[in-house]
């Protein structure tokens, strides 16, 4: 896995306990020797609220996407008002007992541009960031 990878979670855990069905973004590589951590955030295609015009929005958490720009057939919103910390076990353990998946990647472009509207926010926390200044 790398940054910029998109994973499917079938049965993703939400902070308010309920489960459903999810993509995630890979923000980071992590170094593995250091037991670093994956950097996940998640997706919606919810417009409910939310900008239109695709790029940074750094001020409400979210990236933009058209639809078919990069992997998403529909309009889709990148979220990291809260990112989601996975150890590789985690995730493994993830894969074979729901069926986690990589189902795309990023363009190299884009990874990198939702990088750096992450870092304009004033939402991340200094630890997170220091993740993703690698």
């Amino acid at each position: 896995m790398k940054k910029g990878d998109i994973l499917f979670h079938p049965q993703f855990k939400f902070t308010d306990g309920e489960i459903g069905r999810k993509y995630l973004i890979l923000l980071n590589n992590p170094d593995l020797q250091k037991s670093e951590p994956f950097l996940l955030c998640k997706t919606t295609s919810n417009p409910k609220g939310k900008p239109e015009k695709q790029g940074c929005y750094s001020e409400r958490n979210l990236y933009v996407l058209d639809p078919g720009y990069d992997f998403f057939p529909e309009k889709t919103w990148i979220q990291f008002f809260e990112i989601f910390e996975a150890q590789s076990n985690e995730l493994i353990k993830d894969h074979f007992k729901y069926g986690v998946e990589i189902r795309g990647t990023l363009r190299e472009q884009t990874i990198n541009a939702l990088i750096n509207c992450i870092k304009k926010s004033d939402d991340v926390s200094e630890y997170h960031l220091s993740f993703l200044r690698k």
